[in-house]
């Protein structure tokens, strides 16, 4: 045999092949396939986030709590208590809240003006 001749056998197998093959999607195929790939972005996206966060915070962590014992370091021989030393806040009173310099950003001197 040929490659061209084909045998009875040949025949009949695909033509049950042929037969027994899908002519088509079944009914709301488009919209099963729209909602499963909506669902995968949306999961996609809330694991890249996740997997940033947990990148992410260990290293801001880290860093608050070294700039917390620079400061505590630095304020360790004032009468202020650990938690003030270790934020470094200035102390604020009400005539420096509402002194000109707080208010408008200036440092109260006089302008020359031309």
């Amino acid at each position: 045999m040929t490659e061209h001749e084909s045998s009875p056998i040949d025949d009949a197998t695909t033509r049950l092949i042929r037969a027994t093959r899908p002519t088509g999607f079944s009914a709301g195929f488009g919209d099963r396939v729209a909602a499963r790939l909506a669902a995968e972005r949306e999961q996609s996206v809330s694991r890249s986030l996740e997997r940033q966060f947990l990148r992410i915070v260990p290293l801001v962590a880290a860093a608050a709590l070294m700039l917390a014992a620079y400061n505590w370091w630095g304020a360790r021989g004032t009468a202020a208590s650990p938690i003030d030393a270790a934020l470094n806040l200035p102390q604020i009173t009400l005539a420096t809240a509402y002194s000109a310099s707080s208010l408008f950003g200036t440092s109260g001197a006089a302008v020359d003006t031309p």
